[in-house]
């Protein structure tokens, strides 16, 4: 009696099974081709053995061992995870401010609000960078205001060439990056729960600690990510901003894959920086986490 019916159900879910996968399919190539291949060669690289301008296929393991027991290496891989956490955590503060405040506070200026920070992200990357060079600068608006108004008797060396601003210029560059993601899950974020939370005697910062970021934790998560990644994968920024004193570990692998054409050291490198980064992520991400609940 039920056969019939029985076999069109499960034709018709089989039907939704394949239009499933066509619509990921387009996504899963690009991932594959662009992402996976990619990251297997540059593995199967840092196995291989450098000579003077050749390499040779191997499965040595001497490239991990100098990338992890140099000290030089080490420390670099350090500094950039330390400016990573800097910049991310910088970044997040501002946007989820922003976000809040968009959301909240001026619900009906938000979408020209939106709108600017969109305008943000049309502008050149290097363009943002060089200005920064301008504003942080021993002759830039920042010093000859200080100097100016007699804060200072001399310009601020630190505030170019240095980690300093190279968070600064990074936190600029990725902001908008950030408020994507955040803004998106304030919108998520019901009216009505909140004013029933203050409406059971709730303050301010009882109602964001219990409700407000809890429900946009995942975009927080996802605008520390952007900042994150995007700051510790970074080598042009810390070139033109950083000095001898910013260099990350970016610097280093391009240097290793251009001048030195040591690929499989290269290679070495940026895994073992992968891995760091993902690890630190991991542990940043449980702690977010812990203090939602």
């Amino acid at each position: 009696m039920y056969g019939p019916f029985a076999m069109n159900l499960t034709g018709s879910q089989r039907s939704v099974k394949r239009l499933a996968l066509l619509q990921v399919a387009p996504a899963a190539v690009f991932w594959t081709a662009f992402f996976l291949i990619p990251l297997a060669i540059l593995v199967r690289y840092s196995f291989f053995e450098a000579g003077f301008l050749t390499i040779t296929p191997a499965f040595d393991l001497a490239n991990y061992q100098e990338a992890v027991t140099n000290g030089l290496y080490r420390e670099i891989i350090v500094r950039t995870i330390v400016i990573g956490l800097a910049t991310a955590t910088l970044v997040v503060v501002l946007a989820y401010a922003f976000s809040y405040v968009v959301t909240f506070v001026f619900p009906r200026r938000r979408e020209l609000l939106f709108f600017l920070v969109m305008v943000a992200l049309f502008s050149g990357y290097l363009v943002r960078i060089y200005a920064w060079r301008t504003i942080l600068g021993e002759q830039g608006i920042v010093n000859s205001l200080l100097l100016s108004t007699g804060l200072v008797d001399e310009p601020l060396r630190f505030l170019i060439y240095s980690r300093v601003a190279v968070v600064i210029t990074m936190t600029n560059i990725l902001l908008p990056f950030a408020i994507l993601p955040l803004y998106s899950a304030m919108q998520n974020v019901p009216r009505e729960v909140i004013e029933a939370a203050r409406s059971l005697g709730g303050s301010g910062l009882a109602v964001f600690r219990t409700v407000t970021f809890p429900m946009t934790m995942t975009g927080a998560k996802a605008a520390f990510a952007f900042a994150f990644v995007l700051t510790c994968g970074d080598y042009v920024t810390p070139t033109l901003v950083g000095g001898t004193n910013g260099i990350m570990i970016g610097n280093v692998i391009a240097d290793q894959f251009g001048v030195s054409y040591n690929w499989p050291l290269g290679a070495a490198l940026a895994i073992t920086t992968m891995v760091a980064v993902l690890v630190v992520f991991a542990v940043v991400s449980r702690l977010m986490t812990v203090v939602a609940r």
